[in-house]
């Protein structure tokens, strides 16, 4: 059913995971895909760089953050996507399906 009318007034920072790797570019690095995503979500670059180490021991794929994200299996893209939207301090989190992916410890 599609919607008739409404209307969403946002007064704080909204932080979505809809699809896995959605914002990714697959041919660069999960460290470029960071900032990226900093600067998209409205991040200065300053605060993206306060962040990353952080978002890098969260996602805990730091042997492989300079690699294509293309070369990520789908368990580390979802690690990788939900450290990076967790981290951008959300006053809402929108969660899809996304975290039924992983890979098995």
């Amino acid at each position: 059913m599609k919607p008739n009318a409404g209307r969403v007034k946002v007064t704080g920072r909204v932080g979505a995971l809809i699809e896995l790797g959605a914002g990714f570019s697959p041919i660069l690095t999960g460290r470029e895909n960071i900032m990226i995503n900093g600067a998209v979500l409205g991040l200065s670059k300053k605060e993206t760089l306060k962040r990353v180490d952080e978002i890098i021991e969260f996602a805990e794929i730091d042997d492989f953050i300079d690699s294509p994200v293309k070369n990520y299996s789908s368990g580390m893209r979802v690690r990788l996507g939900f450290a990076v939207a967790s981290h951008m301090n959300p006053d809402i989190m929108l969660v899809d399906e996304v975290l039924s992916v992983g890979d098995s410890l």
